[in-house]
């Protein structure tokens, strides 16, 4: 009878990517809390006249709104693509809440340079 044994390269790979995703998961689901509050308050956004039509003022209320969705769909299906070996996709699909993220940041940015910080742009 002959053993297989899983190359050690394997398994270091595998091990990085369970760290990742517990640390996304735990520091992903931790900023779902303070999300919640903002997403509360993000319709008052809207109170300026001309900020229902601007393009930065949406995007950063639709990336708010979003977030606890699109987290809690990426850590599950990256855990779940962990689960079924597929480290890389694993890795991309739980880190899709940092892009939703950065989303955000950069319409906030937006408007803080390009509107001198007004909602309506």
């Amino acid at each position: 009878m002959s053993e297989t044994t899983i190359p050690e390269k394997k398994i270091k790979i595998r091990n990085n990517t369970r760290v990742y995703l517990i640390v996304a998961s735990i520091i992903f689901g931790i900023l779902i809390v303070p999300s919640l509050p903002m997403i509360m308050m993000s319709a008052m956004m809207f109170d300026s006249p001309g900020s229902e039509d601007s393009i930065p003022t949406i995007t950063l209320v639709l990336s708010m709104i979003a977030y606890p969705f699109v987290t809690c769909i990426g850590i599950a299906l990256g855990w779940i693509l962990f689960s079924r070996n597929k480290n890389l996709m694993a890795i991309l699909f739980a880190s899709i809440p940092a892009l939703n993220i950065v989303t955000g940041i950069i319409a906030l940015l937006y408007m803080t340079i390009f509107c001198n910080g007004n909602f309506a742009c």
